[in-house]
């Protein structure tokens, strides 16, 4: 029993928070990230079903080498993703930009969860978004809280171009 019991205290941190992660968390998480990336991409309700993946106080940082633009609640949230009348998906050069998430990887944390994934940003019509982003593979680090409403993004932050790639 004491030989249990030691064991148990030996198990590091992150393997005992994972037990508050249940599988349907998992899949809950990741049908966030999917519908995230629909949302931006299709500016459904003027924006508004992109930002209501988020938290009321959610924010998307967009991160190019160091220099930050962030998005902080709902109604920026909404214009990321369009605005009231989605003129901003429509024309040139966002017109041409889509938003992958691949290869997810889940991780509880002592507020929710995490998760990492690769971002890939494929052209669209034949066009690109940006020459030197064309095809390229960044970044989504995300902060997952569970909520009344579901599980949400408090925090998404999009690295363009990643140096080195580290998951946990």
């Amino acid at each position: 029993m004491a030989a249990m019991v030691l064991a148990a205290s030996q198990v590091p941190h992150a393997a005992l928070a994972a037990e508050k992660l249940t599988a349907m968390d998992y899949v809950q998480i990741q049908q966030l990230v999917n519908r995230l990336n629909f949302a931006l991409d299709y500016c459904g309700h003027g924006g508004h079903d992109f930002a209501e993946l988020f938290t009321e106080d959610g924010q998307y940082v967009v991160d190019e080498g160091g220099q930050l633009r962030t998005f902080k609640g709902p109604e920026q949230l909404a214009s990321l993703a369009g605005g009231p009348d989605c003129a901003a998906i429509k024309s040139p050069p966002r017109a041409y930009l889509a938003h992958l998430a691949e290869s997810l990887v889940i991780e509880p944390a002592a507020n929710g969860a995490t998760g990492t994934a690769y971002a890939i940003y494929p052209g669209r019509k034949g066009k690109v978004f940006q020459a030197d982003v064309a095809g390229q593979v960044g970044l989504y680090h995300d902060e997952y809280v569970r909520t009344a409403k579901g599980w949400r993004l408090k925090l998404r932050r999009h690295e363009v171009s990643p140096e080195s790639v580290t998951v946990k």
